[in-house]
């Protein structure tokens, strides 16, 4: 078989997720006919807009609210105490997971709008319905705070620092939650037996999704049957709705959330926030159609974030480069309110995969959930597996570097072969089936290389080879 004829079976067929699937929703979108949450505007429909904390940590002392309620338009101001009052509930934080001292997780409070305290900058601390969003503006900016500052931590390690300022009683060392897995004694031997050991400190850093369309909610109450319709862009209708019917105390068939176009989402459109409560809330409060939609600077500041992630990681090989053992010790900082994808991610999610696409048996992961005053983390791109892949490429480039193998080699020797599918890995998850040196090799075609060498080395093709190659993928 030729060079050619190889690699050209290597390519073919393609199937499953490498189809071609043909899209339905571009003509309407490009024709300017979809429609999104702000493209519905109900007759009477008003305006929210929130006031946000300017602090990462401060005790609330004081709210005056008058003057803002008296002016043009407005139609009404809720803080926190307002909803409290009302029986509004907090959202439900992370549960399922527990503290190094058999506790459950810890999180503060989370409110529709903050109560007493806040603890980021962006918090949600007033809402003020108005006729207009520009009413709505001016009145917010009326609004008089007086606040107390507090010691703030924004990092991890000034989080888990002795004496510093704790997010909540029952977590005064900042940590809401950790988990442990594999063998701890298994790995030591391992590690003591190796020809090499790679010790790499990967840093996945924080970072604030934008999504084309910001976060948007309209809500109204039928006066007739008392039913609340939420529309909103949101990827997940169903936890919106179970979220806002168990904080303001509605049966969940009372309430249906819609959803229309979405101009992105990337994860963090994931879940209920205290925002689609508080317009609920207001909407029904209020008995007419009440909207809010973010804007940009909002958006960056209090939507869930992504990653944030800090991590030594650990790897113990032979001395012909098979992998023996995996050490990782992670951190996770998840923000001022721990919420459930959050925990779930950083702490389970990410682990379920840690070891990738390699052969490796003999783990001992810790990883911890750090509090801090800085805006919650959750799904982004991925929801905690890029990072664990990351960190796992990273560590097999330090490991070539360091025992002189040729990368692509180091991957081959330690590839799960097809032929131990169905496979389990060290965190129970199965993969029912895989070719990973072939999906390699195909990378290796598309980077200009040979991936069909005695040497397994990435070379330069002929000229003959690369223009054979590169217009199929081109078409």
């Amino acid at each position: 078989m030729t060079t050619t004829q190889q690699a050209t079976s290597l390519l073919a067929p393609r199937f499953g997720s490498g189809q071609a699937v043909r899209r339905l929703e571009d003509d309407a979108l490009l024709a300017g006919r979809g429609q999104f949450t702000d493209d519905v505007s109900p007759d009477g429909q008003a305006r929210l807009v929130f006031l946000r904390s300017p602090y990462p940590h401060a005790r609330i002392a004081a709210i005056d609210t008058a003057a803002a309620r008296a002016m043009p338009g407005v139609l009404q101001v809720f803080t926190g105490a307002d909803l409290v009052a009302a029986g509004v509930k907090p959202l439900a934080g992370s549960v399922g997971f527990k503290r190094a001292d058999g506790a459950p997780s810890a999180a503060p409070p989370r409110r529709a709008l903050a109560y007493e305290r806040v603890r980021f900058v962006g918090e949600p601390v007033a809402a003020v319905v108005a006729l207009t969003v520009q009413q709505a503006r001016d009145a917010a900016e009326a609004i008089q705070i007086d606040y107390d500052e507090l010691p703030m931590a924004v990092d991890m390690d000034d989080a888990l620092a002795a004496g510093a300022p704790a997010l909540c009683p029952e977590a005064p060392d900042n940590i809401a939650a950790e988990t442990r897995y594999g063998n701890a004694a298994a790995t030591d031997a391992a590690f003591a037996a190796a020809r090499h050991v790679v010790t790499l400190e990967i840093i996945n850093q924080r970072l604030s999704p934008l999504s084309l369309e910001p976060r948007s909610v309209l809500a109204a109450l039928d006066p007739t049957t008392a039913r609340l319709t939420i529309r909103m862009s949101t990827q997940m209708p169903s936890g919106v709705r179970n979220t806002v019917c168990d904080a303001i105390g509605m049966a969940k068939e009372d309430v249906r959330v819609v959803v229309g176009d979405v101009g992105g989402g990337f994860g963090m459109k994931t879940g209920a926030y205290p925002e689609d409560v508080a317009v609920a809330f207001c909407a029904r409060a209020l008995q007419r159609p009440v909207k809010w939609v973010a804007e940009r600077s909002e958006e960056f500041i209090s939507s869930t974030h992504g990653r944030d992630l800090h991590s030594q990681a650990q790897l113990a090989l032979a001395d012909d480069g098979k992998i023996l053992a995996l050490r990782l010790a992670s951190r996770a900082n998840v923000g001022a309110y721990p919420t459930g994808a959050g925990v779930a991610i950083q702490l389970m999610i990410g682990p379920w995969v840690q070891t990738s696409v390699y052969d490796i048996q003999t783990i001992d992961f810790h990883f911890t959930a750090v509090m801090t005053n800085t805006a919650p983390t959750s799904a982004y791109r991925g929801a905690g597996r890029p990072e664990a892949i990351f960190s796992m490429e990273r560590l097999m480039d330090e490991a070539a570097r360091q025992t002189g193998i040729d990368r692509i080699a180091l991957r081959r020797r330690n590839f799960v072969q097809p032929e131990q599918m169905p496979y389990k890995n060290p965190m129970g998850q199965t993969y029912d089936s895989g070719r990973f040196e072939s999906v390699m090799d195909q990378a290796l075609v598309l980077a200009g290389c040979r991936p069909m060498t005695a040497s397994s080395k990435c070379s330069p093709p002929s000229t003959r080879w690369a223009r054979a190659f590169r217009p199929r993928w081109r078409n």
